[in-house]
């Protein structure tokens, strides 16, 4: 009897607090619900409704250029209420012949079918941009591509830096150091058989320019860096060996300039070369502090990508862009821009 009694006690103890924290969730639940909703009355601008489908195509890579240039075609899309979605290809899978992976073709596929409100896309040099731009008009998209540089043959509504001034701001940057005594290694980025020949580089082409119009000193070497990943090294320490006059190195990549610093460093010559590097990371801006190099050359990707976002809206979305131009030069001691 006394054992029904207390079982009967405990019983009506755990109802109890069952019953108290069931009601405890509903009143909460409430609440929620009534702060949710004052807080939509309080605040309707908050609720946007994007009135545009933007796609935006780009490699699936961690190079600071590429991460500034996704941030600028967020920027550009804000700008324009527009909802983005961005398909990243790696560039590791199987390549064809117009130097473009295989998954890239299939997302630019899958872009069109989408029908999206505009598409932008990032094309490496040597690709074949108007196949492209051919697709996207027959399927009346608007679609801007973007590049380092105007190939050759010119591609309507390409948005591209202007590798041309930061080459020459690069010379620039070291003959400021080193004065008639410069004795440079272009370090170029790896090539294809579309890609650039060395006299048609634009970055290379203002490199000389700047050295013909300060008439100081000499351009020793340019080469391409390989593809592969120890391929900024293996050009460094072989320009080393063949032009040993060689005191400085001047980069167009952040991953050329991390090399460069590699091989100045693995020989204990840190001071010894001048490293004029490009773009940054935390790496380049490591490297920048403790002064293995002096200085690094950085494009307007956010610009860039910007500019490709806001054109799509453009009625002439076939015409020509200028160049983005603006650099910006980082040293230890600060950031000056032109």
């Amino acid at each position: 009897m006394r054992k029904n009694w207390f079982s009967l006690v405990l019983l009506i103890a755990f109802g109890t607090a069952l019953a108290f924290t069931t009601a405890l969730n509903i009143y909460l639940i409430g609440k929620s619900r009534e702060e949710l909703g004052r807080s939509v009355l309080r605040n309707p601008a908050s609720l946007k409704t994007v009135k545009k489908h933007f796609i935006a195509i780009l490699p699936a890579i961690s190079d600071p250029f590429f991460i500034n240039l996704f941030y600028g075609i967020q920027q550009g899309s804000t700008k324009e209420t527009a909802g983005l979605e961005l398909l990243s290809y790696s560039p590791e899978v199987e390549v064809n012949q117009f130097f473009l992976s295989a998954e890239a073709y299939r997302f630019f596929d899958i872009a069109l079918r989408s029908k999206p409100d505009g598409i932008v896309m990032y094309f490496p040099p040597g690709s074949d941009i108007k196949s492209f731009s051919d697709k996207a008009q027959d399927k009346q998209i608007p679609f801007v591509p973007i590049a380092m540089d105007q190939p050759v043959q010119g591609i309507p509504a390409l948005v591209t830096s202007d590798s041309f001034v930061q080459g020459s701001e690069a010379v620039s940057v070291a003959l400021g150091l080193l004065g008639k005594d410069a004795r440079i290694g272009v370090i170029l980025p790896a090539g294809n058989p579309n890609s650039f020949i060395l006299s048609e580089e634009p970055f290379l082409n203002g490199a000389i320019f700047e050295i013909n119009r300060r008439q100081q000193g000499k351009i020793v070497a340019a080469e391409r860096e390989e593809e592969n990943i120890l391929g900024g090294e293996d050009v460094c320490t072989t320009m080393l060996q063949r032009f040993p006059e060689l005191n400085c190195f001047i980069c167009t990549s952040a991953r050329s300039t991390v090399s460069a610093a590699q091989v100045i460093i693995d020989r204990g010559i840190v001071g010894k070369i001048v490293i004029i590097g490009s773009d940054e990371d935390l790496d380049v801006a490591r490297l920048l502090e403790k002064g293995v190099i002096q200085a690094t050359i950085v494009r307007d990707a956010i610009k860039m990508g910007e500019t490709a976002v806001l054109s799509l809206s453009q009625k002439g979305v076939m015409s020509k862009f200028a160049p983005i131009s603006k650099v910006s030069t980082y040293t230890k001691y600060g950031k000056t821009t032109k």
